[in-house]
């Protein structure tokens, strides 16, 4: 009887052990998934303030007719910035989803590996 006892106990201890990896391993996964997201939280937020910014310098040269050479130029050079904040976004969402889908996929493996009993 005591080895059939100690076989089910060692069988809830090993599904346990399993459970806790794949428990660990989502952990890890959300971590890196929010600091990605965080990173895109971040430069949408760059590129709000960039919007917000060339908005303002449209009305400012639609209310001074004078100072529409000036603004076009400021929006010119603000354009190169607004440009380089849309690619980070780009690659940041891209590593954010590629981070994502192989976390996805090891998750499932641990998952298929320590089915629970």
């Amino acid at each position: 009887m005591g080895k059939w006892v100690n076989s089910l106990w060692k069988g809830y201890e090993n599904a346990l052990k399993g459970q806790r990896e794949i428990v660990s391993s989502m952990q890890v996964v959300t971590f890196i998934a929010i600091k990605d997201l965080d990173n895109i939280r971040v430069l949408a937020n760059r590129l709000e303030i960039e919007i917000e910014s060339l908005l303002q310098n449209a009305d400012f040269a639609l209310k001074e007719e004078d100072a529409v050479k000036l603004v076009v130029d400021e929006i010119k050079k603000k354009l190169s910035v607004f440009m380089e904040t849309i690619e980070d976004l780009s690659e940041h969402a891209d590593k954010c989803s590629r981070d994502i889908r192989r976390a996805r996929t090891v998750i499932l493996q641990r998952i298929i590996k320590h089915p629970s009993n």
